[in-house]
Formats: structure tokens, C-alpha cells, sequence
């Protein structure tokens, strides 16, 4: 069956919410931890998230999931990140941020994602709207201007099966691949992935979130759902045609992508490699 695309938003978030964004601190009533990378990159409309914990197992000489071992494949279940739109409203509170998820690499969460937002000076501070948490985030360099979304469409003229996303930020890319497996029927919503799916389960875990900047070469990635696309450094080319569709070439894949959003000028050079 052919991925619908998400209803989008009508208004696009304010421009102080756009970039890329890298979380400082989580501190909620159990724990705090600024060790988990965590990067956020914003559109107008639009949002892509990759988190990896600390402590990562060394995956020297593994180049695929069916490489792994039980260790490192329980490692790869605690990852998050998620892609879809993001929807700013005004509540008494002040602002509110809604990420509306598309993909998620975790089980679908229990209840809405949301928080109220407080901007400084030099960092973003969220609050939970549901729960109770408080996050830190401090805006990345070189991630702005220039932005450009764009999602994967087969042949027939659906969107692609698994959903495949590529977000552009200034000098910084995200690149979503959705899993093709279903998660098992028992599943509720709020379980994580080790509870829904004990042992190892590549096809659960194939699902790609990679972050990368751009370099004289190409775009490197710097992190990834799949720890062996590290360091990999892709090509990147489009070729806009009439209306909103485009030929785009990642990783020297040519394919037809709808552009979900484009700020030209700009980003039309940060595209080319």
C-alpha cells in the first residue's frame, strides 16, 4: 500500500523555530542526561529528529543488521528519531510546538508530542505540554538560509512504500527511510521497541534517519540509525521540473521526489555537489 502523504499544516512555523537545532539537556523527574546526541532539524512545515544514546557498542567491520550481535542489536532498539510536520499555536502559556509524526522509529508513542517554548538569547528552552520534562536547545551553525523538503514517489505517482524523506537545512541534510516491516499486531501504543520486539529483528530495525553537513566533496554523514553509513560522504544532485516534482539523486539513486518545499534561491546551490 502506498504511504499517504501527512496532512500539512496551513501556516508555517515562526522563523525563529527554523535550522538545525542540538538538544544540551533532558532532565525529567527521573533522570538527566546530556550525553544522547540529539539533533532537530526545522522547515517552515517540516521536521526530522535523530537521537543516539551514549555508549554506543563499537560496530567496526559491521556493514549491515544481519551483522549484528544481540548486544549491539539491543543497543540499536534504544535509538529514537521521528520525521513529519510541526505546528506552532499560541496558548496563555505561551508558544506551543506540536510535531505531528509521519515515521517513527520507536513504537507509536502513547499520547500527543508537544511542548511549550521559551526562547533566550542563546538557547530554546521546551517544556512538556503532556508530560513533565524540561529540554535545552541550542541552535547549530551554517543551518540557515536555504531549505528544501522533498519525499520519495514510485512510479504509479504514490509516495513511496517505505516513506523515504530528504530534508535540507542551510549546510545540513537529514535523509528518512521508513521500515518496510510492520510492527507485530500485539503492539500498544507508549511499549518500547525492546518490549514489542525482543530479540534481534532486523527488519524492526531497518529504518534509516542519517544527519550529515556538507563538505567540498558531498555531504558527509556524521550520524546515523545505521551506524555503518558514518562517515560516508553522499552525492547530492536535482533537477527541478514543472509543477512540484523533481529528479533527485542521493546516493547515486536517481528517482522522482515531490518537493514538499523548496526556499530558492538559496538552496538550489547548497543542493548541487
Amino acid at each position: 500500500m502506498a504511504a499517504a502523504l501527512l496532512l500539512v499544516p496551513t501556516a508555517p512555523v515562526p522563523v525563529r523555530y527554523r535550522g538545525v537545532w542540538r538538544r544540551t539537556l533532558l532532565q525529567t523527574p527521573e533522570r538527566s542526561d546530556i550525553e544522547t546526541t540529539v539533533l532537530w532539524l526545522q522547515t517552515a512545515r517540516w521536521h526530522a529528529d535523530i537521537r543516539i544514546p551514549a555508549q554506543r557498542p563499537d560496530f567496526s567491520g559491521v556493514t549491515s543488521l544481519a551483522a549484528c550481535t544481540p548486544v549491539q542489536g539491543a543497543w540499536l532498539m534504544r535509538q529514537q528519531g521521528f520525521a513529519g510536520t510541526t505546528e506552532v499555536t499560541d496558548s496563555a502559556q505561551g508558544d506551543v510546538c506540536a510535531w505531528h509524526r509521519l515515521v517513527d522509529f520507536q513504537p507509536p508513542a502513547a499520547g500527543p508530542d508537544a511542548g511549550f517554548m521559551q526562547f533566550e538569547p542563546a538557547r530554546l528552552i521546551e517544556t512538556g505540554v503532556h508530560g513533565i520534562y524540561l529540554e535545552h536547545w541550542i541552535a547549530e551553525p551554517c543551518s540557515l538560509p536555504g531549505q528544501a523538503v522533498f519525499q520519495r514517489m514510485a512510479p504509479s505517482g504514490d509516495a513511496t512504500q517505505p516513506v523515504q524523506l530528504l530534508l535540507v537545512s542551510g549546510d545540513h541534510v537529514m535523509h528518512v527511510r521508513s521500515r518496510a516491516a510492520a510492527w507485530p499486531q500485539d503492539a500498544m501504543a507508549g511499549m518500547d521497541f525492546a518490549a514489542v520486539a525482543p530479540g534481534l529483528q532486523a527488519g524492526l530495525l531497518d529504518f534509516e534517519i542519517s544527519f550529515g553537513h556538507r563538505t567540498a566533496d558531498g555531504w558527509r554523514i556524521t550520524h546515523s540509525t545505521l551506524p555503518w553509513r558514518e562517515g560516508i560522504t553522499v552525492a547530492l544532485r536535482m533537477d527541478l521540473h514543472a509543477g512540484d516534482m523533481a529528479t533527485l539523486d542521493w546516493d547515486g539513486s536517481p528517482a522522482s521526489w515531490r518537493v514538499l518545499e523548496l526556499s530558492a534561491p538559496q538552496v538550489t546551490w547548497h543542493l548541487q555537489s
